[in-house]
C-alpha cells in the first residue's frame, strides 16, 4: 500500500497534478440576483458556513452541477443564500459565494473620477507602410527586387515622371535599396519594385521611420556628405541605436547617394542630422484605438473565452475572477509551443535558478547541479542562487497555477495606462522601500540645472518617454535593488568605487558572475544610448525604462511572464530579464498591492500563455 501511495505521488507530480485557486473577493452584493454555480458540484449547507451540515432533500445531499441556476437572496461574510430547483423542488440554503457568478447585464464602465465619462482601453496596432510618393523621372519597374522587369499583357512596365505611387515596403538586395510600390496602370492596380534613387516621397514633413538593423549603431553627419564632419554632443559624435525612432525631414541626392535629413531625441533635446537612406526604414504606422470597456454578463464572457481560445482547465478560474472584476479583460496568447518542449528548454542547467535556502524538491539534482558525493548545489550566482529543479520551473511555468487576483499580475500587458496606473498606486508599490515619499537631486538633462523630483514622479517620467507600465517599472526596480525597508544593494547607491556616482535601478546588464550589480554598473557608466552614462538617479530610472520598452515590451515580451520564460518568437527560451525562477510570480504580488481600491473598475488587460498538449490538471508546487 505505501508503495502504491508512492506510485500515484509520482503520477500526480509527472502528469501536472490539480493546484490549488485561491480568491478573496467577490463582487459587491444586490439582493435577488440571478447567478450561476461554477463549480463541478457545489455543497449545499443549511447556514453561512463549513460548519453547518450539508442540506438534505429526500434523504439525498443538495449538490448542484456547474451551470446551474440560481437566485442569490443575501450575503453573508463570504457565502451567498441562494433559492433554486433540485429534484423538481423549490429549494433554499446557502454556498460559498467563491463558486456562485453573479450574472450581470453588459453596463458601461464606471467613471474612474467624476470628470471621465467612460473608462476605457487602449488598443496598439501597426499598419502597413502606405507612403505617397511619386516617380522622379521615367523608370522601370521590376516584378521583384532586383529580378526581371514587370510585364503586362507582354509589355514591359515603365512608369513616367511623376506618377503618384504608394511605397508599401523596402528591401536591400546587393547593397541597393528598392520600394516595393503600388500603383494604377492600364485602369487596375499593380504592385512592383523600382529603385529608391527614382522615388521622390510626398510625405508631410517629418514623417516617421526606424533606424534599421544594418548596424548596431550609425554616426549622423552634420551635411548630407560621407566627407562632412559627425554630428557632436558634448564633445562626443553622436550614435544612434538600431530600432532608434527618427523622422524624416527631407531628402537629397549627392553623388549618386540618396540622404535623409532626420529628426530625433538624444539627450534630452531634439536634434538633426543626415543619415545615408540605407540606414534607414520606413516605420509602420502606430495606430493607438481607444476601445470602451464593458463589463459582459456570463453568456457574453464564456463567448469570449471560446473565442479566445482559453482550454476548459483555465475556464473555471477565470470565471470566477470576472465575477470579481468584471472589467478585466482576459486575452489567450497562443504560443504554439508543446508544453514539454517549452519546459524543456527552460530546464537547461543554469536558465532558472533558485535560492538555496528551498527544500531539496525546489533545486534541481542534475548533474552540474548537485554534487552527490558532497550533498551540496552548484551556486550560480551570488552566493545563495542555484539550479531550479524541472519540477519547480514547470510550476511556475504553468499559468493554470497563478489565475487568482494575488498572482495574475504577472500576465499583465505592460504598455502604458495612463487612466488607472496612478502616483497613489506607484507610491504604494514603493512603500517599505528607501524610495516611498522620498525624493532626490538631479541635472536636468535640457537646461542642465539641478532639479528635485520625487521617486513617484520619476517613474511618471519614465512610462511617458518609455511606453511602459510605471507599475512595472517600481515593480521591478524593488525586485532588483531592494535589500530592505531603508536598504538597497551597491547599485542605486552611488557610492561605489569603482564606478562611483553610477546608478543602475533596474539592474540592467547585471550578468551572472560574483557580482552581479558590479557588472550592470559598468554597464551603465559605458554607452550614449537610453540616456547613458546613468550619472544621476533620473537618468538611471528613465533612460532604464526607456531600454526596457525598447529591448522586451516593444519585441513582444510584453507581460511579466513572458520576460521571465521567453516563450515568444523573438530569441526564445533566450533574453530572459532575470534568472529568478519565482521573478514573475513575486513581482505579481508586488503590482497586485498597488491596485488596492481601484481594481474593481480598472479595465486591465491581461495576456495569459496557452501551450498545446498541457498536462489534463495543474503542475504542483514541489514537495
Amino acid at each position: 500500500m505505501r508503495n502504491r501511495k508512492i506510485i500515484l505521488l509520482l503520477l500526480a507530480v509527472l502528469l501536472c497534478g490539480v493546484g490549488i485557486l485561491s480568491i478573496n473577493k467577490v463582487a459587491s452584493f444586490a439582493a435577488n440576483q440571478s447567478g450561476v454555480v461554477t463549480a463541478d458540484l457545489l455543497n449545499i449547507r443549511t447556514g453561512a458556513g463549513t460548519n453547518h451540515e450539508i442540506l438534505k432533500s429526500g434523504g439525498v445531499s443538495v449538490q448542484l452541477e456547474n451551470g446551474t441556476k440560481v437566485t442569490v437572496l443575501e450575503s453573508q461574510s463570504g457565502w451567498y443564500k441562494v433559492s433554486f430547483t433540485f429534484n423538481g423542488k423549490a429549494l433554499t440554503g446557502y454556498a460559498s459565494a467563491q463558486y456562485i457568478a453573479i450574472e450581470r447585464a453588459a453596463t458601461p464602465a464606471p467613471t474612474m473620477q467624476t470628470s471621465v465619462k467612460t473608462t476605457y482601453r487602449y488598443e496598439t496596432s501597426y499598419k502597413k507602410i502606405q507612403a505617397p510618393a511619386k516617380i522622379k523621372k521615367k523608370t522601370k519597374v521590376y516584378k521583384k527586387a532586383g529580378g526581371k522587369q514587370l510585364k503586362v499583357s507582354k509589355k514591359a512596365v515603365t512608369l513616367a515622371a511623376k506618377k503618384k505611387i504608394k511605397i508599401t515596403g523596402e528591401k536591400t538586395v546587393k547593397g541597393k535599396k528598392w520600394f516595393k510600390i503600388s500603383f494604377t496602370y492600364k485602369k487596375k492596380t499593380r504592385t512592383g519594385y523600382v529603385r529608391e534613387l527614382y522615388v521622390k516621397m510626398t510625405l508631410k514633413p517629418k514623417a516617421n521611420a526606424a533606424i534599421t538593423n544594418l548596424k548596431p549603431s550609425v554616426k549622423v553627419r552634420t551635411k548630407a556628405n560621407t566627407k562632412a564632419a559627425y554630428k557632436k554632443v558634448s564633445g562626443k559624435a553622436v550614435k544612434l541605436a538600431k530600432g532608434t525612432t527618427v523622422e524624416i525631414g527631407k531628402e537629397k541626392i549627392v553623388k549618386g547617394k540618396k540622404w535623409y535629413k532626420v529628426y530625433f531625441s538624444y539627450a534630452g533635446k531634439t536634434r538633426s542630422g543626415y543619415l545615408l537612406t540605407k540606414y534607414v526604414k520606413l516605420a509602420k504606422k502606430k495606430v493607438v484605438k481607444k476601445v470602451p470597456v464593458i463589463a459582459l454578463n456570463s453568456k457574453e464572457f464564456e463567448k469570449a473565452m471560446t473565442q479566445e481560445g482559453f482550454p476548459e482547465t483555465y475556464k473555471k478560474q477565470l470565471r470566477i475572477l470576472h465575477q470579481a472584476y468584471p472589467y478585466w479583460q482576459f486575452k489567450a496568447y497562443k504560443t504554439g509551443l508543446d508544453w514539454n518542449t517549452a519546459v524543456a528548454n527552460e530546464s537547461k542547467l543554469g536558465v532558472n535558478l533558485i535560492s538555496n535556502a528551498k527544500s531539496a524538491a525546489w533545486k534541481s539534482m542534475e548533474p552540474g547541479a548537485y554534487d552527490a558525493t558532497t550533498g551540496t548545489w552548484k551556486v550560480f550566482d551570488g552566493s545563495t542562487w542555484v539550479a531550479a529543479s524541472r519540477t519547480a520551473i514547470a510550476y511556475y511555468m504553468d499559468p493554470r497555477n497563478f489565475l487568482n487576483d494575488r498572482n495574475i499580475f504577472q500576465f499583465e500587458m505592460l504598455e502604458y495606462q495612463s487612466q488607472y496606473q496612478t502616483k497613489t498606486g506607484i507610491n504604494a508599490i514603493l512603500a517599505n522601500t528607501p524610495f516611498y515619499n522620498k525624493s532626490f537631486n538631479y541635472t536636468d538633462i535640457q537646461t542642465g540645472k539641478a532639479k528635485t523630483i520625487s521617486y513617484t514622479d520619476a517613474f511618471v517620467a519614465a512610462a511617458r518617454e518609455s511606453g511602459v507600465s510605471p507599475y512595472h517599472l517600481a515593480s521591478r526596480v524593488k525586485q532588483e535593488v531592494v535589500t530592505g525597508s531603508t536598504t538597497t544593494s551597491i547599485a542605486v547607491t552611488g557610492t561605489n568605487s569603482t564606478y562611483p556616482g553610477i546608478f543602475n535601478f533596474y539592474n540592467i546588464g547585471a550578468t551572472s558572475g560574483k557580482n552581479p550589480a558590479l557588472n550592470g554598473l559598468k554597464w551603465a557608466s559605458s554607452g550614449n544610448t537610453y540616456l547613458r552614462p546613468w550619472k544621476d538617479r533620473y537618468r538611471s530610472i528613465v533612460g532604464g525604462g526607456m531600454f526596457i520598452g525598447a529591448s522586451y515590451i516593444n519585441k513582444g515580451q510584453n507581460t511579466g511572464y513572458l520576460q521571465k520564460f521567453n516563450v515568444t518568437n523573438y530569441q526564445r527560451y533566450d533574453h530572459q530579464y532575470m534568472t529568478n525562477v519565482e521573478a514573475a510570480y513575486s513581482e505579481a504580488i508586488k503590482t497586485k498591492r498597488a491596485y488596492a481600491g481601484i481594481m474593481d473598475k480598472s479595465p486591465i488587460v491581461f495576456s495569459i500563455p496557452v501551450y498545446n498538449n498541457m498536462p489534463a490538471s495543474n503542475c504542483p508546487a514541489p514537495r
